[in-house]
């Protein structure tokens, strides 16, 4: 016979802590820095791997890179002296005497047919050879910081004992924990070798959200279910979203409020999708509730992102991509 109320089961809190996430990325992929974000995003180039490997040449340090009218559209300018970055750019004109096959600037073949998202006259177009211009890293610049909205590196230690239940669980997978560079990821899983490494510069509780994460990956069974992980962006999305959800949630619940990263995260990921959040509801809560070390406190998420600091700027690839890392 019970004699008291019982009060809610590990099922339901790690529920409300879902709900909660959800609440907090959609109140994020909403806001007016996100916009700002995304808009910024969508004027930087995605660069040919030839182009990128002449960037890294010129200027290894390089982040964010772009055209003197880009960055002049972002309220920026070149500041004076500084020498550009030698790229190649495709010369691309109308094909008047068909004197070569003809290509559409986005590289279609010539017997492409024209379709409702391609004008005719941009298919009868020809390639001629290329030509020199240049582009400056965001460090040349200087004006309007750019609107930039990035998980946040976990500062301080991770709660007792759930970095050693975490890598116990990594180990009784079967896999071999090492630390050690491994950037511009946080950490990653080589399901081959059977390996989970986590960078070893990070903090205690940084090192710890990133093995719950990679541990995502491993329990909610991504090497099987998602088999075109490395060349398909949905499928990656939705594995990322997945185990950074878990990730939230196992630390969560052991007391490591990992908001200020795994919020942005998911946002990124799922494109500020949230029925994709929603629809891992699920296979996240079951998997994190395995994973949950015994005899923890919860740290619930705060509702909305006041708490959230406007981010520093984050590193990304060459060709000014946002590429979030675990």
């Amino acid at each position: 016979m019970r004699t008291r109320r019982e009060g809610p089961s590990a099922q339901d809190k790690l529920e409300a802590l879902h709900d909660r996430l959800i609440e907090a990325v959609a109140d994020l992929a909403g806001s007016e820095a996100w916009m700002r974000m995304l808009q910024a995003a969508a004027r930087f180039h995605d660069y040919s791997p030839s182009n990128i490997l002449l960037i890294a040449t010129q200027r290894p340090d390089a982040t964010r890179v772009a055209g003197i009218r880009t960055w002049n559209s972002l309220g920026r300018h070149v500041n004076r002296g500084e020498h550009g970055i030698a790229i190649l750019a495709p010369c691309i004109y109308k094909n008047d005497d068909n004197a070569a096959a003809p290509v559409s600037p986005a590289g279609r073949p010539a017997d492409t047919p024209p379709s409702r998202d391609v004008p005719a006259d941009e298919v009868r177009r020809v390639l001629r050879g290329f030509k020199v211009v240049h582009v400056f890293d965001v460090t040349q610049t200087d004006g309007e910081p750019l609107p930039d909205v990035t998980p946040r590196l976990l500062d301080g230690d991770a709660p007792q004992h759930l970095a050693a239940h975490l890598a116990a669980l990594t180990t009784d997978a079967g896999f071999r924990l090492e630390r050690g560079p491994c950037r511009p990821a946080n950490g990653y899983t080589d399901f081959t070798a059977r390996v989970v490494r986590v960078d070893d510069s990070l903090s205690s509780a940084q090192s710890a959200k990133t093995l719950a994460h990679e541990l995502g990956h491993i329990r909610a069974n991504h090497e099987h279910r998602f088999t075109q992980y490395a060349t398909s962006r949905t499928c990656r999305g939705q594995a990322e979203v997945e185990a950074e959800s878990i990730a939230y949630l196992v630390t969560a619940q052991a007391g490591l409020n990992a908001a200020d990263y795994s919020v942005p995260y998911l946002a990124g990921w799922s494109g500020g999708d949230i029925d994709l959040l929603r629809e891992a509801m699920t296979t996240v809560i079951t998997t994190a509730r395995a994973m949950t070390p015994g005899d923890t406190a919860s740290a619930p998420l705060p509702p909305k992102l006041h708490h959230i600091r406007e981010p520093q700027p984050h590193p990304a690839t060459a060709a000014g991509g946002l590429s979030p890392s675990v």
